[in-house]
């Protein structure tokens, strides 16, 4: 058997072997892991049951959380196998080690309200997406192998709660566009809008701090009390450096722009049910491509909006509130003008389907579509990095996943990708990706 043959069986074989080895578990719903977890102290000694894979480790982690630190790690990686179509076949993996500590600053000095909060992140990637061809990669996993500071920020918060303040090194993906149900998908532009970002500046680096890249900062959030309405703005340097491996997460540029955001949204009730309903907009002063000249020119500008709707959820129970069961989301945005913008539109929407198979209860399935239209001038840019011009208008990316929660640490998820007319394969085939990730919460 071939090596790709013998990898796609232990695909086939781990995520089998974990659906099984899980279907006798507790049928309670479980959180999954997440590369973004902060797990709390753990009471459960037994393996299957706990929250995070070293539990309280004899209790240095209640000892640590009662001084106020509160210590978090997490890995998660995948392989990923380009069947056929966009570039050329091929099989690849990544990985991700996230960890830091939260420290309380009430505990620790007296400060009431104050929470320091520092991260680091490893990755070791062979970048799917060189074989897809697609814009939007298959995963957010994708960049240079190297260990970044991430998180280094103070947050407080004031009146009660009401008044969130951030600053440091932080990420607009951290606070906005926020759909917690697109979130559940592999592909990062099903949740982080490609106009926003997917954006470069003229010198080829990402225009906008995100994961794995963060950048100086500042962030305020108002909750009024009794009111369901949200609203929050920020302003970042726009450029975070570029993603290369001599990079360690300090390798911003403060004089290559900013970047100003502002979002509000509303949680509603419909039909009994939870919902959520955001509008947002932002202005980029950093210098970016002019497709038409090749030129350099200053700022852009974008709108998006999203809504987060639960369709179906299950009866409450005494312990906690009614578990989703169906949950929909949409995501659109437009950005502009149209002689600097690769991706001018795109939108997004799918399902989760929380316990798809009554035997499993916990798992969760999802379907999701994404659209990213690009702009006719950087169709027809003879200055683009794909060459004289990319000939196809949209791409559209069609995700089908299912998680497996094999205990409430660690969780397998098979992933089946369709990159249609993928952008930067010049054969326009439609690519055909295969994918496994298994995340780990310590």
């Amino acid at each position: 058997m071939s090596i790709r043959g013998r990898l796609l069986f232990c695909f086939v074989g781990l995520s089998f072997g974990s659906f099984l080895s899980a279907a006798d578990e507790p049928t309670t719903p479980v959180p999954t892991a997440s590369t973004t977890s902060t797990p709390g102290i753990d009471t459960p000694t037994n393996l299957w049951d706990r929250a995070n894979l070293l539990g309280d480790s004899g209790g240095w982690r209640t000892s640590l959380n009662d001084s106020g630190w509160q210590p978090f790690a997490s890995w998660t990686g995948e392989i990923w196998d380009n069947v056929g179509g966009g570039i050329r076949p091929g099989l690849t993996d990544d990985m991700i080690l996230t960890g830091g500590t939260e420290a309380d600053l009430e505990k620790l000095a007296g400060w009431t309200g104050g929470t320091f909060r520092v991260s680091f992140n490893w990755i070791q990637s062979n970048h799917p997406d060189h074989d897809t061809g697609a814009f939007n990669e298959p995963s957010s996993i994708d960049a240079a192998n190297q260990v970044r500071l991430y998180n280094l920020y103070l947050r407080q918060k004031l009146f009660d709660s009401q008044l969130t303040l951030k600053v440091g090194q932080i990420g607009m993906d951290d606070d906005f566009v926020q759909s917690t149900a697109a979130a559940f998908f592999i592909n990062p532009g099903v949740n982080l809008q490609p106009i926003l970002f997917n954006q470069v500046l003229a010198n080829g680096n990402p225009s906008i701090p995100h994961s794995p890249l963060d950048a100086p900062g500042l962030f305020v959030r108002m909750d009024p009390k009794g009111c369901p309405v949200y609203t929050q703005a920020a302003v970042y340097l726009s450029d975070a450096g570029a993603d290369v491996s001599n990079n360690h997460g300090l390798g911003w540029h403060p004089g290559h722009g900013l970047i100003y955001a502002a979002e509000t949204g509303w949680n509603y009730q419909w039909a009994a049910k939870p919902g959520t309903v955001a509008a947002g907009a932002y202005y980029n002063d950093g210098k970016f491509t002019n497709w038409d000249t090749g030129a350099g020119q200053r700022g852009i500008w974008g709108v998006y909006g999203y809504i987060n709707q639960i369709l179906y959820q299950a009866k409450g129970t005494g312990s906690g509130d009614p578990q989703p069961i169906l949950t929909a989301f949409l995501t659109c945005g437009v950005a502009g003008p149209d002689n600097l913008v690769g991706p001018n539109c795109d939108c997004a929407c799918g399902i989760n389907w929380c316990g798809l198979l009554p035997s499993r209860p916990q798992d969760v399935a999802g379907v999701a579509v994404l659209y990213t239209g690009f702009s006719s001038a950087y169709t027809r840019s003879a200055f683009n990095s794909n060459g004289p011009g990319i000939s196809t208008a949209a791409e559209t990316n069609l995700e089908f996943t299912y998680q497996i929660n094999v205990t409430p640490w660690v969780s397998v998820q098979p992933d089946f990708q369709l990159a249609f007319n993928p952008a930067n394969a010049g054969s326009r085939s439609t690519a055909l990706i295969l994918g496994l990730r298994a995340a780990v919460t310590f």
